[in-house]
């Protein structure tokens, strides 16, 4: 992947997602309270305590029976009224797609062909999945149908959750279709060249620091000018070296092959053009940190394709394949002995499952550049079915967040209304949601945000101040800086309330041919659809509960 991977940490979101629950529960409830007294005078807190409580008992008495029976009249009324012809859409895109698809790299061809698909699938049941919910309690509180179900012996809970596990129903039949006729049409339309990249890679990546030129430990590495500063640079002929440490390996699995899987992908700067018909070349070095054992791999340097992204072809296809297979047996030469030894990969250089690996660069005045996902240790790879379905997964959990969002709004707007505000929110997901948390994550580890918050901001711009002057002292700095650190930290606890719809694409790692990490992009996934449900619900149901069905 392109981008680093962050593993997900389940206390850490089970505990926000507690606090946030409990905090916009009480403000809600505080809002409530005012509201009732300014309109029932002193008996209004009596009011709210007696809808509470009634709504306690409603939620946790539901009847499976009758959330089934609106769950099935909510199929069979989205048939009747044919919002599924989507379908007919779907099928004519795969009809015609193939003729529009070619590929221009050279080294993935099939990545367009996946990423038309998982994109086309994911599109097209957003809209599907927003008209579904936003127009489904409207349209039957316009026609007065739900009159009828709210004074048979049904809870308006029910109302609320058999409306949601319909409309469920109906996007798991329809992802379930697309993602199988999806699966059927990669497979057939994908070239013979490049059937190989239909893989799924399981990489272990491992924890990158750094050698100075004098060989001393460093965290960082040389910016060689790059505006991102992704990858660190490491000088040529030098004891600069990227360390990549690698631990927790099963070291039983790996073993099974007698063999260990490097792939790699670096990036090369070059200080002076050198021989430009000969690439860059690069040396691994296998370590074992307790016994200072140090065995360089392959024993000859090996060349760096400065000029290609990742490639997974094979040699009989012509190709370059950046992967270093090592034997289990390695025989090399110390240094300053002239007899070779043989030692054992899995028994003296792994130890406790742990590996260190050093990549220098050998070529003086050329520069190599590494980040912590250019350089792991390929398991055996997974078909290329399981990284798709994990994909359609991510797609079917997106689909299920919009219908719970989307039914949650029409309980107290209409359908146009609701429509517009639940796509706002999948719009502010997707792009606001990854900025302001990159945001407050600057704001949690250095206690202040690069330009200020958004007051100091707009003074900066009204007085045309650049971000690296400081602000004069005063009383209006010191206001605008308190008022923008209580923003912050409001923030802090609206980002929670906001669904990071990021987490639902999982189609970088299938169209790369990598396998779609559980820990990484599931989980989140999974725990972000999980965390809107019952306080979805609990608002719907409120919602749903004072709205004044008959003058609507």
């Amino acid at each position: 992947m392109y981008s680093d991977v962050v593993a997900f940490n389940l206390v850490q979101a089970v505990t926000q997602w507690l606090l946030t629950l409990v905090v916009c529960g009480g403000i809600a409830l505080l809002v409530a309270v005012v509201l009732s007294i300014s309109i029932g005078g002193l008996s209004g807190p009596s009011t709210i305590w007696m809808a509470v409580t009634r709504g306690v008992r409603d939620l946790v008495s539901m009847s499976p029976k009758r959330i089934g029976a609106i769950a099935g009249l909510t199929w069979k009324e989205s048939f009747r009224r044919q919002d599924v012809l989507v379908g007919v859409v779907f099928v004519l895109l795969f009809m015609f797609a193939g003729w529009f698809l070619t590929s221009t790299d050279l080294d993935t061809p099939a990545k367009p062909y996946i990423s038309f698909v998982l994109t086309a699938i994911r599109w097209l049941i957003l809209p599907v999945a927003l008209l579904l919910s936003c127009w489904g309690l409207p349209a039957d509180i316009k026609g007065r149908s739900l009159h009828t179900v709210v004074t048979k012996p049904v809870r308006r809970s029910e109302v609320v959750l058999g409306r949601m596990v319909g409309y469920a129903s109906i996007m798991t039949l329809g992802v379930v279709i697309m993602g199988l006729v999806g699966y059927v049409w990669i497979e057939r339309q994908v070239p013979e060249s490049a059937r190989h990249q239909l893989v799924s890679r399981v990489p272990e990546y491992g924890r990158l620091t750094y050698l100075d030129r004098n060989g001393l430990p460093s965290l960082t590495a040389l910016n060689v000018g790059d505006m991102w500063d992704y990858r660190g640079f490491v000088e040529g002929n030098t004891k600069a070296a990227a360390i990549f440490n690698f631990s927790d390996l099963d070291t039983d699995r790996l073993s099974a092959s007698d063999q260990l899987q490097l792939e790699y992908r670096f990036e090369v700067f070059r200080s002076h053009k050198g021989d430009i018909d000969k690439s860059v070349q690069a040396q691994f070095m296998l370590v074992n940190e307790q016994s200072g054992l140090k065995v360089p791999y392959p024993r000859v340097p090996f060349e760096i394709n400065e000029f290609a992204d990742i490639q997974t072809r094979s040699a009989e296809d012509g190709g370059r394949e950046p992967i270093i297979t090592i034997p289990r047996q390695l025989t090399y030469t110390p240094e300053g002995e002239l007899s070779s030894k043989t030692v054992d990969l899995f028994d003296d250089i792994i130890h406790d499952g742990t590996l260190t690996v050093q990549v220098r660069c050998v070529d003086p005045g050329q520069y190599l550049g590494a980040a912590r996902t250019d350089l792991f240790i390929r398991l055996p790879d997974k078909p290329f079915a399981v990284g798709f379905f994990k994909a359609i997964f991510g797609t079917w959990m997106m689909a299920i967040l919009v219908i719970v969002l989307g039914t949650t709004a029409s309980t107290f707007v209409k359908g146009p209304v609701a429509t517009l505000l639940t796509f706002a929110l999948i719009l502010t997901g997707l792009t606001l949601r990854p900025f302001m948390s990159e945001v407050l994550e600057q704001y949690r580890l250095s206690g202040a945000v690069e330009g200020g918050g958004m007051l100091e901001s707009g003074y900066r711009m009204v007085t045309q101040m650049n971000t690296q002057v400081e602000l004069p002292g005063g009383f209006l700095t010191d206001s605008i800086q308190w008022i923008d650190s209580q923003m912050l930290l409001g923030l802090l606890l609206l980002q929670n309330v906001i669904p990071d719809f990021t987490h639902f694409d999982m189609t970088p790692y299938v169209a790369n041919g990598f396998d779609v990490p559980w820990n990484n992009s599931m989980m989140p996934g999974i725990a972000t659809t999980l965390a809107f449900i019952l306080p979805a619900l609990i608002l719907g149901y409120f919602c749903l509960q004072w709205r004044e069905l008959e003058a609507k």
